[in-house]
């Protein structure tokens, strides 16, 4: 009997080090599911709130551009970074484009980017991709996640999902949901 109260509490001491080791850590994810809350939609401007404050250090990725650019994350602090995760087959993601394309316009010379992560993996195609880009007009970086894992890593379960990233490359804000322009202008306008 013994025997197993020692072997308990050493299990347990363990799983507290450890513990203590994941919180420590720098980089911290984001579940969108514990803290994502309703948002004001573009489409039916009802009141629901889905936006959340944090402030986690966002997870740097790679990805490429249509052109076979490749793009990082990284790349871009020091400038507000807008996340958005979409899909062609996605009507909220069809949505809201035309505001992120307006947005972007007039902000992209205030040291605001916008990267559009497109889930490939459950879309339809580069080909799709890229008719979309071309029916919209869009200007701002269009990223492909042909396998999933940057999705994966920001724990994308709901299209679109926005992530707002601040100048110093940490995430101030998640939107499930599409957003319209008011609501993209006041998360740019809030982040420092």
């Amino acid at each position: 009997m013994v025997k197993n109260w020692v072997s308990i509490i050493i299990i347990m001491g363990l799983i507290t080090i450890v513990a203590m080791n994941a919180l420590g850590n720098e980089k911290k994810t984001v579940k969108t599911s514990e803290i994502a809350k309703k948002t004001e939609t573009a489409s039916t401007n009802q009141k629901e709130d889905t936006t959340s404050q944090v402030e986690y250090v966002a997870p740097d990725f790679e990805l490429k551009t249509l052109e076979g650019e490749t793009v990082r994350l990284s790349d871009y602090v020091g400038k507000k970074v807008i996340i958005n995760f979409w899909a062609t087959w996605c009507p909220p993601c069809n949505e809201e484009v035309p505001h992120m394309q307006k947005v972007y316009e007039e902000y992209k010379n205030q040291g605001v980017e916008i990267l559009a992560v497109n889930v490939t993996n459950k879309d339809k195609g580069k080909e799709a991709v890229a008719q979309f880009v071309k029916k919209h007009g869009l200007t701002f970086e269009v990223l492909l996640d042909e396998e999933g894992l940057v999705g994966s890593t920001y724990q994308v379960l709901t299209l679109p999902t926005t992530y707002m990233i601040d100048t110093k490359g940490n995430m101030v804000d998640i939107i499930e949901g599409p957003m319209n322009e008011a609501l993209m202008k006041t998360l740019i306008n809030k982040a420092e």
